[in-house]
């Protein structure tokens, strides 16, 4: 009877002990658990704090480019408007330099033609000179025709021609019609008389023929 309550007891401290063994192996399954969650919100906080910095960094080199971008828009800008200031001064010198080689070509222009006319003077002079002497009336009109003759030759070495009118055709971009006037020996549309000769410079017009026109 003693030996059976032994063995009670043994298996009794046994089931005990299995008991506690089952009783700590949840526990530990509990810890190793808690210890995963842990971890993987370690692994979480890690990963988006990654994710954090590489958005940062990648914001970072996108400022980095638009700060260079921005550099070297200012460095264009910066080129331009030097030579927009360059080209204005160029333009500016080039108008000034224009104007007085323009001035000075009118003026040596003039002096060339007054250079030329002065003869004319001196012969106008000398035929006035000529009418207070006793002189001949031929003496007096040989002074007017070279003078007339000399200032003719001034105008065509100038490029300055007189205008073919009598005998012509009706042409309104060179004569004016002061009067129209029938006539049987001419076609109509035919300048018959000239009142004052026209002259044209080139192409140019300097003065209209002013005629009579038949019809």
């Amino acid at each position: 009877m003693t030996k059976k309550t032994k063995k009670t007891d043994n298996e009794t401290s046994e089931e005990q002990s299995q008991a506690a063994e089952e009783t700590e192996a949840p526990a530990t399954e509990t810890d190793n658990t808690n210890g995963e969650i842990k971890d993987s919100e370690t692994d979480v906080e890690e990963g988006v704090q990654e994710e954090s910095d590489r958005e940062e960094a990648e914001e970072t080199s996108e400022v980095e480019e638009l700060r260079e971008e921005l550099d070297e828009l200012r460095e264009e800008y910066d080129e331009l408007h030097e030579k927009y200031l360059r080209l204005g001064a160029e333009f500016d010198n080039y108008k000034k330099r224009t104007d007085r080689e323009f001035t000075r070509q009118v003026q040596f222009a003039n002096e060339e033609l007054f250079r030329e006319v002065l003869p004319i003077l001196d012969d106008l002079e000398r035929t006035i000179n000529a009418t207070k002497e006793e002189s001949s009336f031929e003496q007096l009109k040989e002074g007017v025709e070279l003078v007339y003759n000399n200032f003719k030759n001034i105008l065509k070495r100038r490029g300055v021609e007189p205008i073919e009118s009598v005998g012509e055709e009706f042409d309104p971009e060179l004569h004016e019609a002061m009067m129209v006037q029938e006539s049987e020996e001419h076609e109509s549309e035919t300048v018959i008389q000239e009142f004052e000769r026209g002259y044209k410079l080139g192409d140019t017009v300097l003065r209209h023929a002013k005629v009579v026109v038949s019809k």
